[in-house]
């Protein structure tokens, strides 16, 4: 059996996390009406998270950076309606906190994802074991 990376593993199963997050939240009552602020739609995460394991399984680098980048442009994206935690965006009482926690739950793992992601491409690719002149 082939001996495949750790921290790559590490990153699919956050972007996986991800994934399954965008799909549970749909389940929610507020989600038609506050869905979209607090975590993109489940399509966004289907690709990067396809991307990963496929990479995982071939042991590419080249599908974790692109999906690194991937999981960037929807960092951006999420970033939009940031407006839920100072109070720009309008949110009834009593969906507050939930709408609240899945923002920041999501914020913080898209930050992991794309930051361990990263790291992950770099560590595979060497540049951080050769040593600094």
């Amino acid at each position: 059996m082939k001996e495949r990376s750790q921290l790559y593993f590490i990153t699919a199963l956050i972007v996986s996390i991800l994934l399954i997050l965008s799909l549970v939240v749909r389940a929610f009552v507020w989600f038609p009406n506050y869905g979209e602020f607090a975590i993109p739609s489940f399509m966004y995460f289907l690709v990067p998270t396809i991307l990963v394991w496929v990479g995982w399984y071939f042991e590419d680098k080249g599908f974790l950076l692109a999906a690194s980048v991937v999981l960037v442009f929807l960092f951006g994206v999420h970033l939009e309606s940031a407006g839920v935690l100072n109070g720009a965006i309008p949110v009834i009482s009593s969906r507050a906190p939930m709408v609240r926690t899945f923002y920041v739950l999501t914020f913080a793992l898209l930050v992991g994802s794309f930051g361990i992601g990263f790291f992950t491409y770099l560590k595979l690719n060497s540049l951080l074991d050769k040593p600094v002149k």
